[in-house]
Parts: C-alpha cells; sequence; structure tokens
C-alpha cells in the first residue's frame, strides 16, 4: 500500500497518537519513523524518567520511615536502576508496533522527505541502537528499501526536538551529557554532578542523581526554579526548600561561562568567577525542534528563525492539508501537549478544520522530589487576563490520607476569579499531584465550575477530598450573596472555533 489518507511523521507520543485518533476515524494511516518507535518521551522521556524517579522516591519513602515501622538502611543501585530502567521501556516498545497494527496502522521505519504534491519519500535507516546498544529493528515495521515514495490526503509532521546546546558547556556524550546521553549513555553513577538548568529536566535528573547517591548541585540563571508560566512561585520555591533539606545545592541567577575537561572530571568557571570541578555535568537548557532534513522549505511549509513550523489555529502549515504538532511548532514542548495537539490536528486532517488547541485545558506535570501539577491559569496570569483572583487553599498538613503516608508538605491552590466565582485554574504540590489534577482540569470544563467539587463523594481518607477542604469557604460565600452556579472557565469551549 503506498496511498494513504494520513501520513503521519514521527511516533512520539503526538504521532503516535495522531496516528490511532485517525484510525478511529476510519482513516487509512501510515506512520513513518526514523529512530526507535516511541520517540523522546518512550526512550529517553517521560517513561525512563518516570521509571527513575519512582525508584528515587520509593528509596525517600523508607528513610522517612524509619523507625515508624519499617527497620533496617537502604540504598540504591544505579546500574541497576537504569538496567530496570531499560527492560521498562523495551518491553513497551516491543508491542508499539503491534498495537497499531490492530488498528490497520502501517509502520514504515525510514527517513521522510516530504515532496510538492504531499508525496513523501523515505529513505532506508538501516537498524537503530537501542538503549542498550543492540542493533534492531522493532518487530512488525516495515524497513524501506533504499528508496520507496508513499502519498497522503494529508500529513502531519511530529518529529519533536532535540537537546538544545550550550555555547559555553559543549555536550561530548561523555563527562559533559545532555538528557539523551543520561538515557542511553550513563552506566556508573557519578559522584557529582552539576545540572545546567533549573528547568523540568534539571530538577527531575538532579533528584534521581542525588537519591542514588551523587553530590548534585543546579545552577539556573534565573531567579527561581521551574520559571515556566502555569508553576506556581509557591510551588517553585516549596521544592527548593526541599533540595536544600536533603543536600541538592541550588544556585540561582549564575550561569555556566566555561568548562575545561581536567583529570577527574570537568572544571567549571561560573558568571561570578567562582570554579569547581565535577565528574559529570548535565546540560538541560531546555530543546529546539527537529524540523531539520523533512524538506520543509521544497514543499512550501514555512519555519521561522528558530527551526519551528509555522501553523494556523488549526495547526495547518503554510501548505494546506500538512499539519504540524507538538515539540516542532512554537509552543508548550510537553508530551501532553503533544497529545493535544494530536487529538486536534488528527481530526482536522480527517474530517475538515473545526477544532484549535487550548494549552490553558492542558496539564503542566513535574516529577522530582516534589510531584506538580498545575493547570489552567494562575493567579499571575488570571489577573493579566482582567479577572480579579483569589485563591483557594489546603495543605496537605490536615489530610489523614498524607499524615499516614508521613508525607504531608505539599499543597493545593485553587485560583478563581473573586467577583465572579468562576474557577480559573490550579497547582497541586504532593503525592500523586498528576492523577489529582485531572479533577481540576474537569471543574475547568464543567459547568459546575467550582461547585464540581462539591457535587462528588469522596473516598475517605483520600488526597482529592482535599479540593473540596480548599473551596468549602468560597463556594458557600458565593452562593448566599448571589444564589447561583458559575461555570469552569473552559465549560463547553470543546476546543471548537467559534
Amino acid at each position: 500500500m503506498s496511498k494513504f489518507d494520513l501520513i503521519v511523521i514521527g511516533s512520539g507520543p503526538g504521532g503516535y497518537k495522531a496516528a490511532i485518533t485517525a484510525a478511529h476515524l476510519g482513516a487509512r494511516v501510515a506512520l513513518v519513523e526514523k529512530g526507535l518507535s516511541g520517540g523522546t518521551c518512550l526512550n529517553q522521556g517521560c517513561i525512563p524518567k518516570k521509571t527513575l524517579i519512582h525508584l528515587a522516591l520509593l528509596i525517600e519513602d523508607v528513610h522517612e520511615l524509619q523507625g515508624r515501622g519499617l527497620v533496617g538502611k537502604i540504598s540504591g543501585d544505579f546500574v541497576s536502576a537504569m538496567a530496570h530502567k531499560n527492560a521498562v521501556v523495551a518491553g513497551i516498545r516491543d508491542n508499539f508496533s503491534v498495537w497499531l497494527k490492530r488498528l490497520g496502522v502501517q509502520v514504515f521505519h525510514g527517513e521522510a522527505k516530504i515532496l510538492p504534491g504531499r508525496e513523501v519519500q523515505l529513505t532506508t535507516c538501516g537498524a537503530v541502537a537501542d538503549v542498550a546498544g543492540n542493533q534492531s529493528l522493532d518487530p512488525g515495521v516495515v524497513a524501506a528499501e533504499k528508496v520507496i515514495k508513499i502519498t497522503g490526503d494529508k500529513i502531519i509532521i511530529a518529529t519533536g526536538a532535540v537537546p538544545r546546546e550550550l555555547e559555553s558547556c559543549p555536550t561530548d556524550g561523555r563527562r559533559v551529557l545532555n538528557s539523551r546521553d543520561f538515557m542511553f549513555k550513563l552506566n556508573q553513577l557519578p559522584e557529582s554532578v552539576l545540572c545546567v538548568g533549573g528547568g523540568a529536566i534539571g530538577v527531575e535528573l538532579g533528584f534521581v542523581f542525588h537519591q542514588f547517591g551523587a553530590r548534585v548541585c543546579i545552577v539556573e540563571q534565573g531567579s527561581r526554579l521551574l520559571d515556566q508560566p502555569q508553576i506556581s512561585e509557591r510551588a517553585s520555591n516549596l521544592l527548593e526548600r526541599k533540595f536544600k533539606r536533603i543536600g541538592i545545592e541550588v544556585r540561582k541567577r549564575i550561569s555556566v561561562i566555561a568548562t575545561q575537561h581536567v583529570s577527574d572530571g570537568v572544571e567549571v568557571t561560573f558568571s561570578d568567577g567562582q570554579r569547581e570541578t565535577y565528574h559529570k555535568v548535565l546540560v538541560a537548557v531546555g530543546r529546539k525542534p527537529a524540523s531539520a532534513g523533512l524538506g520543509l522549505e521544497e514543499a512550501g511549509v514555512k519555519v521561522d528563525a528558530v527551526g519551528f513550523i509555522e501553523v494556523s489555529e488549526y495547526l495547518e502549515t503554510s501548505v494546506p492539508g500538512i499539519y504540524a504538532i507538538g515539540d516542532v511548532k512554537e509552543g508548550p514542548m510537553t508530551a501532553n501537549a503533544a497529545l493535544h495537539d494530536a487529538k486536534v490536528a488528527a481530526t482536522n486532517a480527517i474530517n475538515g478544520n473545526v477544532f484549535h488547541p487550548n494549552y490553558h485545558k492542558v496539564p503542566v506535570v513535574i516529577n522530582s522530589a516534589f510531584e506538580i501539577a498545575a493547570v489552567g491559569l494562575t493567579e499571575e496570569q488570571a489577573e493579566a487576563a482582567g479577572f480579579t483572583p483569589d485563591v483557594a487553599r489546603a495543605s496537605f498538613g490536615g489530610s489523614g490520607k498524607a499524615r499516614a503516608h508521613h508525607d504531608f508538605e505539599g499543597f493545593i491552590e485553587v485560583v478563581h476569579d473573586e467577583e465572579s466565582g468562576q474557577l480559573l485554574g490550579g497547582c497541586i504540590v504532593g503525592p500523586e499531584a498528576g492523577e489529582q489534577i485531572h479533577m481540576m482540569t474537569a471543574a475547568c470544563q464543567s459547568d459546575r465550575g467550582l461547585w464540581f467539587f462539591k457535587d462528588l463523594s469522596y473516598s475517605h481518607p483520600s488526597w482529592c477530598e482535599e479540593l473540596e477542604t480548599a473551596i468549602d469557604p468560597y463556594t458557600s460565600a458565593y452562593s448566599r450573596a448571589h444564589g447561583d452556579v458559575v461555570p469552569g472557565i473552559y465549560a463547553n469551549s470543546g476546543g471548537r472555533k467559534k
């Protein structure tokens, strides 16, 4: 088969979700991947990080419960942890094409180039090395024989992004690493690590290094960790305080100006004039779009100066019928956002342009010494948008489940409009925050808004019951004063263009 309704280039979470969304809509779909199936998320991002952080948190839990019913010290085995991570990833990847085949999606292994007329040329890439260094091709994948061409009525580009380099701290894959090097090449725990960048990758992998026994310093040129739109400053500050307590050094408003390889590691010169030597340096200063080599210019697809593919409100590029999703276009560079894009673009490609993305509806989740999750507007964003925001708060210090788990440092913030009572968003810091945030997401899209939390009957003790605790005083006062119920900020929006 060489003619398809839709060709998806890239098999990360965005590409995979776009392919299955289109297949469920009855389309004939081809999915093209030049590397390992599953893209960054499966092989070097979300899945392996979550696997390692789960182990890191278990180490912390056991240490915290010493003398509270548990006896006996434990220590992390970094080598075994990395082997376990590889096994988890391989187990998912080995079934990748099997799951797609059941839906009728044809998977091709090859490097794609878009030609005029929505034709895609595939050039064989040969075998691909997995995280264990094995040369293999995913089972059930069709390998392009030298050069073949396939045609699609529509095309979705989902090629993702690659780690951004830092001129003052060039990576070499041995001593100075990026996140890909960490997952694919690191097989021994270094004694000391400098994490350059206090964003999601820096705070997540820095915590993993520390929990397994490395000395860790995180350097951030900005004024706080996790300095991104949806993460509140209160959440960042709580994480920083915990890092300080457990022994992770955080240096803010400092940058790396030079690195030099020495006999026992890497000597780093900082902008404040200090020098220090670390066994390894992890460069985690963001990612850049992987848009090169796709033949975009020849196909007429516009790309900006940074490399992001330009898209319309429907995620369609400058060429009708060609869409771009996830990290390869401007927007949040997260797997969650890519999955959101995928549903929007695939539906538009098959059924016509109707839906448009709304990233405020997409949860942001950070997994580190605390799990941090947020959705909707922060207090600052709400004020900038013209609301009069107020924040309902509850601490997990009063939670029965948190006390039972001896894990009660976190909190809940629910942002709402003081005048109307409209639910605008919120942030959760604490155990299972990434699961709890779905409650907040549902409430933001509910006709009941804040009152969504009042409608539910909760299990006790549970994490989620603290959502009702937080908003109780506000819904009661508003109901007494006004008597009506205000929908969540995204209720009935559905992503449709109005």
